[in-house]
């Protein structure tokens, strides 16, 4: 229910823009002289071609910089997981190895144990 509340009102919300620019473009119909201080060339233009033109480059423009801003987001944070993943890699090892470690003490510590009442038990043996 609301996806398609948001739906109609986000086809609403255009529709009502469509209108208003087709609206804005029928009214300023005058054409202007458009020309840059330095450049020898002039552009005669309706005044609505204009405005249109300058949304048009500043949707490029933002569309470009809004990329460009999550290429940058999307490469720190991969680089931001392979680390992740490696430091992972790192800590699972160094805990196998910890594990392998404790492991073998207590195999040493019991043959430890071991070795010393057999030993006990021979010196008892030969009394």
């Amino acid at each position: 229910m609301a996806s398609s509340l948001a739906i109609l009102i986000r086809r609403l919300f255009w529709i009502i823009t469509g209108v208003a620019l087709v609206i804005f473009a029928v009214n300023n119909r005058q054409i202007t002289e458009i020309s840059l201080a330095p450049m020898p060339f002039s552009i005669s233009m309706p005044v609505w071609g204009l405005v249109f033109i300058g949304i048009f480059i500043g949707l490029i423009v933002s569309a470009t910089v809004t990329g460009w801003i999550r290429l940058k987001g999307f490469t720190k944070r991969r680089k931001a997981e392979r680390r992740a993943d490696y430091l992972d890699g790192q800590m699972a090892a160094m805990t196998e190895d910890a594990h392998h470690g404790r492991a073998a003490k207590a195999h040493q510590a019991a043959s430890d144990t071991e070795n010393s009442t057999s030993v006990t038990t021979g010196l008892a043996k030969d009394r």
